[in-house]
């Protein structure tokens, strides 16, 4: 599988051995990093109206711009339609110091929604992609924290990164900033303090920031656009999450509690069920109870691309060869009866095991060119037209 880690990180074997629990700065290749996206490309995004409206804000010192103030109903095609992003205003705010934030672009722009599947696929985690693009002697948003970890990609510019150990180490979603008391001694430890790291980022660098690390960028004497990847970590607490849920399917954990439970108080309560719970961990069990949170864990990413228009209208017949989707099958299993199952996110793709080696070779040496024709008599028509109706395998 191609690497999109490899673009991100200094020691990309290291880092999925182990979450690095500190910032790291990885000085990379910027002409792969501006392939993902450029200013020129965020213009045509706006310019040919090519986002939702939802997916477009823009903010300075920490305050978004009022809802509405960058949409237009004046569409040239669809007079009267609603929903559209005016590209005047967008450079009116860019001009009066706002930073611009594009939302969800591992959705709608294809550079990097093929770099985040193939990053997804390598960490098991999924991710989203915002970009920034912030105008000269600007900020967007001061210090704060977030509940991803992020790689922050340099695409274009320069931009000062400030970075402070957490307030609150490793938070959830719940612990977003803004929804955290922070103790004023905490506050003036980064707002006055040396940081940990101080780093200016160039076209080509990338930062990792764990979650929960309080960071601070601005941009300097020029504008600055970078690529934000959140990656939304499973924790150890939303498989405890899963655990509590799967209990509920347990009568026990369903009953009241007792009544008269204001004179009772809890303690004995608390007491009793806790005892039960660990009970119900001890005799549960988890080769039954994986497999399901496993499917969940997949479904969590993004699936492949899937030609659906070209392969309904007959525009893939006749292929020639095909070459394996890099990213598209995000795990592989055993079978019934030999076979293979490949886990596409989504759902999972049956391989009977007459067809098991030739499509094990096949999803395993992404860049190489087969003849469909040889595919084709080694695992039946029927399913290479499946493997290229789910995105697995595309034409060349």
């Amino acid at each position: 599988m191609e690497s999109a880690l490899a673009l991100l990180a200094r020691r990309p074997h290291d880092f999925l051995d182990e979450w690095p629990r500190e910032p790291e700065v990885h000085h990379g290749d910027p002409a792969a990093l501006a392939a993902l996206l450029t200013v020129e490309d965020i213009d045509r995004l706006i310019g040919d109206q090519g986002l939702p409206g939802s997916s477009v804000t823009m903010t300075r010192d920490n305050v978004m711009a009022r809802p509405g103030s960058l949409m237009t109903d004046d569409l040239s095609a669809f007079p009267g339609a609603a929903g559209a992003v005016d590209p005047r205003r967008v450079g009116a705010h860019l001009r009066s110091g706002h930073t611009l934030l594009l939302m969800g672009l591992h959705r709608s722009w294809q550079p990097l929604t093929h770099f985040c599947r193939l990053l997804s696929a390598e960490l098991g985690h999924p991710l989203y992609a915002h970009a920034f693009l912030t105008p000269p002697k600007s900020q967007g948003f001061a210090h704060h924290w977030d509940t991803e970890a992020v790689f922050i990609a340099q695409t274009s510019g320069h931009k000062t990164w400030e970075l402070h150990a957490p307030v609150l180490p490793d938070p959830l979603p719940r612990h977003r900033w803004g929804r955290v008391p922070v103790p004023p001694a905490e506050r003036a430890r980064y707002e006055k303090g040396e940081p940990f790291l101080r780093v200016r980022l160039a076209p080509g660098d990338v930062l990792f920031v764990p979650r929960g690390w309080i960071h601070n960028g601005y941009a300097e004497d020029g504008a600055s656009l970078h690529v934000s990847l959140g990656v939304l970590q499973f924790t150890r607490h939303w498989l405890l999450e899963r655990l509590v849920d799967l209990a509920a399917e347990t009568p026990e954990f369903r009953t009241a509690l007792a009544p008269r439970l204001n004179g009772r108080g809890l303690d004995g309560e608390l007491d009793d069920v806790t005892g039960r719970f660990a009970r119900w961990l001890t005799d549960l069990d988890i080769e039954r109870f994986a497999p399901t949170l496993r499917a969940e864990q997949l479904r969590a990413q993004s699936g492949p691309r899937r030609p659906a228009v070209s392969s309904a209208i007959g525009a893939l017949d006749g292929a020639d060869a095909v070459t394996y989707a890099a990213g598209s099958v995000l795990a592989t299993s055993d079978g019934d009866d030999g076979g293979v199952v490949l886990h596409l996110g989504d759902h999972d793709l049956q391989v009977p095991a007459p067809a098991a080696r030739m499509v094990t070779r096949l999803t395993s040496r992404p860049g190489e060119v087969l003849r469909a024709a040889e595919i084709a008599e080694s695992i039946g028509p029927d399913l290479l037209r499946e493997l290229i109706d789910e995105g697995v395998v595309h034409p060349v």
